[in-house]
């Protein structure tokens, strides 16, 4: 059997339409402020269309990341694993997460491409691109690590109510969807990183002390379930 997969499909559907609505929205009113301008002269009716127009894109460039679908670049990598393995999108206290025998792991999704690899004295991932044009529209790696310490007192806050016995060691791992970007130099960063290619091997992998029994596994979907029903 292989792995299972439970996806919040609406919340995707939701937010990728938000995107396209604001997005629309806030081209019409950088055009209404254009005519407002030149063609009835008012300049306070202009600048309250260009900010809105302004917010309005800015909110739509913002959910555009939904449009990326990050599971189903998940779902495709790790697709083959059996069903000892329960990966989830949208439907626990983080983003993604993936349930397995070696551990409960948080999935960061970058949507990076280039060369990545991790600088130790400077304490920070680098990107190498192969050209300038290649910048446009590149997402950047962020602050992994704030973002992992963050989903995890999520994880750590869902337990404590829920399981306040569990023991749990949580995992984070940084991962590049561009089937195109390579990872190397990575051995000292604070957060294992890979590509999508390499993922399933690292997740096979993980910290001896994080591993998870059939109890441990079947006890926490029980409660993803539970608490957070398709």
């Amino acid at each position: 059997m292989t792995m299972h997969i439970y996806n919040n499909e609406a919340l995707y559907k939701r937010n990728i339409r938000g995107s396209f609505v604001a997005s629309l929205l806030g081209m019409l009113a950088l055009v209404g402020s254009v005519y407002v301008l030149f063609g009835e002269g008012q300049f306070g009716l202009y600048l309250l269309f260009l900010v809105l127009g302004i917010v309005l894109v800015q909110v739509g460039s913002w959910f555009s990341r939904w449009g990326r679908r990050a599971d189903q670049g998940f779902n495709k990598a790790l697709g083959s694993l059996d069903n000892h393995f329960s990966l989830y999108h949208y439907r626990s206290p983080v983003a993604h997460l993936l349930v397995a025998p070696s551990g409960v792991w948080m999935l960061l999704p970058r949507h990076t491409r280039g060369q990545v690899s991790y600088d130790s004295q400077k304490k920070r991932w680098t990107v190498k691109l192969p050209n300038i044009l290649a910048r446009l529209g590149q997402e950047g790696i962020g602050r992994p690590v704030a973002e992992a310490s963050i989903d995890a007192e999520a994880i750590d806050r869902f337990l404590q109510k829920h399981w306040p016995d569990a023991q749990l060691r949580i995992q984070a791992v940084l991962v590049m969807m561009d089937e195109d970007t390579e990872v190397e130099r990575v051995a000292g960063a604070p957060i294992p990183t890979a590509s999508i290619k390499k993922l399933k091997h690292t997740l096979q992998k993980g910290d001896p002390k994080a591993h998870l029994t059939a109890a441990q596994r079947d006890k926490l979907n029980r409660l993803l379930h539970q608490h957070y029903p398709s």
